[in-house]
Parts: C-alpha cells; sequence; structure tokens
C-alpha cells in the first residue's frame, strides 16, 4: 500500500514524540477540516501497522520507522545530462572563444552598466 502525503506527515510527527488525536486535531483548527482527515489518516496508518494506539496516544512502531526511511532513500542520480540524441559527454567546448573573426570578442575589454555600477566581466582562463 503506497501511503499519501497525509499518511506520511502523520508518521514523520510521530517519529519524534507520541501524540494523541487531539494534539493533531487541535494544533490545526487553522487549517479548515484537517482535523476529520488526521483521524481517517491516524486510523489507515494504524490499520497498516505503521502506528499503534495506546491509551489515548498514537505511537510508531517498527514497521512506520522503517517504512519512513525507506522513503528517505536517495534516488539514484544519473552521471551525465543528455537529452537522449548524444552519447557523449558534454565538454564546454562551444563556450570557448572560438570565433575566426577579429575584434568579436572586444566587447569583453569593456565594463556593463548596472544602475549606477560599472561590472567588468569575469576572466576565465
Amino acid at each position: 500500500m503506497e501511503l499519501k502525503l497525509g499518511h506520511m506527515t502523520l508518521l514523520k510527527r510521530l517519529e519524534h514524540s507520541s501524540c494523541s488525536l487531539k494534539d493533531f486535531t487541535h494544533a490545526s483548527q487553522g487549517v479548515g477540516n484537517q482535523g476529520h482527515h488526521y483521524a481517517k489518516y491516524l486510523n489507515d496508518i494504524e490499520n497498516y501497522g505503521y502506528a499503534v494506539l495506546i491509551g489515548d496516544y498514537y505511537h510508531i512502531t517498527g514497521f512506520g520507522v522503517a517504512k519512513l526511511e525507506e522513503k528517505r532513500m536517495p534516488r539514484p542520480v544519473a552521471k551525465k545530462i543528455s537529452a537522449g540524441t548524444t552519447t557523449e559527454i558534454y565538454d564546454g567546448a562551444d563556450l570557448k572563444q572560438s570565433c575566426w573573426r577579429t575584434g568579436a570578442y572586444d566587447f569583453l575589454k569593456y565594463p556593463s552598466k548596472f544602475g549606477e555600477y560599472l561590472v567588468y566581466p569575469k576572466q576565465y582562463v
């Protein structure tokens, strides 16, 4: 069962300390009808085994902690960025000064005016 954002929010709150239903519903009165959803989500996570009701307080179980850790697992990151049409790695050669026309890069000798200030271009080696 895939948990919704409301379920995960409650599990994260239970991870730090146990709470009663009143703690959830009365802390969020400015949200509107959120108290109804908290009661529904708490019943759901209790039925899934991620939380247990002891007395008036809900406590997170080991399964709930495991579910939170599962969601925190880092996603794999791509090693290179491409649009799917190239196979080589981008080297940035198109950003180098490669124009053969005389005076094409003379504008880099002069500052740009931003408000009252003159800003010289960065020099890349």
